[in-house]
């Protein structure tokens, strides 16, 4: 005796062929994260009671050029002579789009005036343009040298 699927069943099958077809996301097609990197360069604008403006230019492997803005705040660090700097917004721009998000690192101050940060995480997970529906997320370490931050930052882009 054989048993034929029943109505039902052979819907559901034939439903889930035709997800897995056209990508419906998190069953089939998703896109794998692409690994980026880049270095920014920027300054602090001014302070406005405990927020600290910062801007600058980037260059990154996948986004290209671009601008960032962010907003941070300061508290004792780790260890002496540091301080752990949090931003609650950073966003950055392209041509194609933008990208916002918080990010944090650990800033030590050197004898010279100089400092390095260590630390850093960023996610920038709200995208406009071209990067709506997109993340970027990940790492990054710099130094403060002549009223300069230099980050070189690693991440994954999806």
């Amino acid at each position: 005796m054989s048993v034929r699927p029943s109505r039902v069943t052979r819907l559901l099958f034939w439903s889930l062929v035709a997800a897995v077809a056209v990508g419906v996301p998190g069953v089939a097609g998703a896109k794998p994260a692409k690994s980026t990197s880049g270095v920014i360069y920027a300054s602090a604008n001014h302070v406005e009671g405990t927020d600290l403006y910062v801007s600058g230019d980037l260059k990154d492997k996948l986004l290209g050029r671009g601008a960032i803005v962010y907003v941070v705040q300061a508290e004792s660090g780790p260890t002496p002579g540091s301080v752990l700097v949090k931003a609650d917004k950073i966003t950055i721009f392209t041509t194609k789009g933008s990208l916002t998000g918080t990010g944090q690192a650990t800033q030590t101050f050197n004898p010279d005036g100089t400092a390095t940060i260590t630390d850093g995480v960023y996610k920038l997970t709200k995208g406009t343009g071209a990067y709506k529906g997109h993340k970027l997320s990940g790492n990054f370490t710099g130094t403060f040298t002549d009223g300069v931050y230099t980050f070189d930052y690693t991440g994954k882009y999806k």
